[in-house]
C-alpha cells in the first residue's frame, strides 16, 4: 500500500499547502482575505516558508490564470467573475467534480448544459406554456358555463314568448268572434 500511495504522490503534478484540510474548509477560514479563486489558488499553492510556489506546475497554472485575466476586458463589479472564469478556465472540467477545488464542492454544470442556453429557455417557455394552458382551460369552461346559462334562460325565454303568443293569438280569435254574434 505504502508503494502505491508513493506511485499515486509522485503522479500529483500541483500539490498545495492546506494538509488533510479540505478546500472548502480553507475557503471557509480566508473567506475575507481571499475575494476570488485565483488569490485562493495562490494562497492554497504559496509556500509561506520558501516564499515561492510549491511547484512549477502550480506557479504555471497561476500565471495562466492571471493572463486570461488580463486578456478579458473587466468592469469593476465584474473582477471576481471573471477571475473565477479564468481559474476553470486553465483548470479545466471534470465531470462531478470541481476541478481545484476538492471533492466537497457541487460542480457547475456541465460545460453542454451550461452552453445549452437554448435548452434552458425551451424548458422555462414549455412551463409557460404549461400554466397559460391550465388560465385558458378554466377560462374556456366559465365561458361555456356561462353560454349553457345564456341557452337555459333563452329556453325558458322562448317558452315564455311562445306562451304570451298563444294567449294573444286566443284572445284576438276571442275578440274577433264576439263582436260579429253581438
Amino acid at each position: 500500500m505504502s508503494k502505491g500511495n508513493k506511485k499515486n504522490r509522485r503522479k500529483q503534478q500541483v500539490n498545495h499547502t492546506g494538509g488533510r484540510k479540505p478546500f472548502v474548509r480553507i475557503m471557509e477560514e480566508m473567506n475575507e482575505q481571499v475575494p476570488n479563486l485565483i488569490a485562493f489558488y495562490k494562497e492554497a499553492h504559496w509556500s509561506r516558508k520558501k516564499g515561492r510556489f510549491i511547484t512549477d506546475t502550480a506557479e504555471k497554472n497561476y500565471n495562466l490564470m492571471l493572463e486570461r485575466l488580463d486578456e478579458t476586458e473587466i468592469d469593476a463589479g465584474n473582477r471576481d467573475e471573471a477571475s473565477n472564469a479564468a481559474f476553470k478556465e486553465v483548470l479545466g472540467f471534470r465531470s462531478g467534480y470541481a476541478t481545484g477545488l476538492g471533492h466537497s464542492v457541487v460542480p457547475e454544470p456541465s460545460p453542454y448544459m451550461r452552453n445549452n442556453r437554448d435548452y434552458q429557455r425551451i424548458v422555462e417557455e414549455n412551463e409557460k406554456n404549461k400554466n397559460d394552458v391550465n388560465l385558458y382551460k378554466s377560462q374556456l369552461e366559465a365561458v361555456r358555463a356561462d353560454l349553457l346559462e345564456f341557452k337555459n334562460q333563452f329556453k325558458d325565454y322562448e317558452r315564455l314568448m311562445n306562451t304570451h303568443m298563444a294567449d294573444l293569438e286566443c284572445r284576438r280569435e276571442s275578440h274577433q268572434v264576439t263582436p260579429i254574434d253581438a
